[in-house]
């Protein structure tokens, strides 16, 4: 832990998951930059921890295929710097498999996804049903759905395993790594403001970080923490997620090698659009598939009790069978060993967009990823570390696209 007196950091980023530790990387690239990254680790044990990340897990889609151009040239970006980042840090993250998305090829959906195919040159293949089962034998995609195939440059990574690498880059590149858990963010001792501080962080085991400028990625902890302005509140939803995690055999894992990942879209039914990814070796040493949901099974939560208690559950156990059922009837011949449950909670926003927005001149947030930025961390994480270091917007899209929204008229701070 850095100490009380002395060292006063440029940047300092709240919150070490996956677009934390992407903006220290970016950050710590710049020469002479002095950064620190605090938060705390994964747990061993979910029961005696407070805070949670949304990326404790082995399996997230990453594909270029997005119906929303903005989410869709963030996950380009980044997607273009993973081999890179696997070299650099020697941990590999990033499974080139391919991404399916299945749907009705007169639904809006899937005609979306095929111009936003056409507006980024991505080479994409339509198969019909038979067509799919061709060239995978062990889908069934059903009657009256087409499969938009992508082959190259997308599949699923480890969000684990991405966020060691990106936490092992920027320590590479000469950032302080500490592993605690913010308290607060508040106006430094006059001794630290002479040394150029603008802003204390105060950890929970004690310590103080002083920096010039801090930003928060802090996902759903961030209004739990006394880290923004008193009374602002960023408008965002809060919402719980259910994952099925399928045990299946090496066998099965072994016939389904060539799976990509999939999305599956039904044209009229809501609570049928699923995301699937194939067999995955987890860290006890087991294979699983994967299976999540659309909007259907979503609980929204407004405290800090619910956030800790849904991430200590399994999700809801409805969606966990429904879900299951599913899985086994689009992937043919699978035979379950085990099923559970597991549950995280992703950050929305009313623009669907993210917010990358300075606070104040000295305070930054990095937040709302909708449940869409595991992908396209390693880019947003660049845009927030532009943005901090110069205490000003400085990119290439449009400011207001990302500018945080507020839950009600707040009065300006002083911090």
């Amino acid at each position: 832990m850095p100490a009380a007196g002395g060292r006063v950091y440029d940047v300092c980023v709240v919150g070490a998951g996956m677009i934390g530790s992407a903006a220290a990387r970016h950050a710590s690239e710049t020469p002479g930059a002095r950064v620190c990254l605090v938060g705390p680790g994964e747990p061993q044990d979910r029961m005696n921890r407070t805070i949670f990340g949304a990326h404790y897990d082995e399996g997230r889609i990453t594909r270029v295929l997005d119906p929303d151009p903005t989410w869709a040239l963030l996950a380009q970006r980044s997607i273009r710097r993973y081999r890179e980042l696997e070299r650099k840090t020697g941990i590999n993250f990033f499974h080139d498999v391919g991404y399916l998305v299945i749907g009705s090829p007169d639904g809006d959906y899937v005609r979306s996804v095929q111009e936003n195919a056409r507006d980024n040159d991505v080479t994409t293949q339509t198969f019909s049903r038979a067509q799919t089962r061709e060239r995978f034998p062990f889908l069934d995609i059903g009657a009256g759905m087409v499969g938009l195939l992508d082959s190259r440059n997308c599949g699923h990574l480890s969000p684990r395993r991405l966020v060691s690498a990106l936490q092992t880059a920027a320590h590479l590149q000469g950032c302080d790594v500490v592993d605690d858990v913010v308290a607060s963010v508040e106006p430094p001792a006059s001794w630290a403001r002479s040394a150029g501080a603008n802003l204390a962080v105060r950890t929970e085991t004690g310590g103080v970080i002083h920096a010039r400028r801090v930003l928060l990625a802090t996902g759903a902890f961030t209004t739990f923490r006394r880290l923004l302005p008193a009374a602002l509140r960023p408008d965002v939803r809060l919402t719980g997620q259910t994952v099925s995690l399928v045990e299946i055999s090496e066998s099965d894992a072994d016939r389904l090698q060539r799976m990509p990942s999939l999305y599956y879209r039904h044209p009229t039914d809501t609570g049928r659009w699923f995301y699937i990814l194939p067999p995955i070796r987890y860290p006890d040493g087991k294979f699983y598939m994967k299976i999540g949901h659309g909007v259907r099974w979503e609980a929204l939560l407004h405290t800090e009790g619910q956030v800790r208690d849904w991430y200590r559950s399994g999700g809801v156990p409805e969606a966990v069978s429904v879900m299951t059922s599913e899985l086994l009837e689009l992937v043919t011949g699978v035979k379950p060993i085990s099923v559970h449950g597991d549950a995280c909670v992703t950050v929305k926003t009313p623009t669907q967009q993210l917010y990358v927005d300075m606070v104040t001149p000295s305070l930054g947030v990095a937040l709302g990823g909708n449940g869409w930025a595991a992908k396209s961390c390693d880019e947003i994480g660049r845009m927030a570390a532009k943005m901090i270091l110069k205490g000003q917007w400085d990119y290439d899209l449009p400011r207001d696209q990302f500018r945080v929204r507020w839950a009600e008229t707040q009065r300006k701070s002083k911090l």
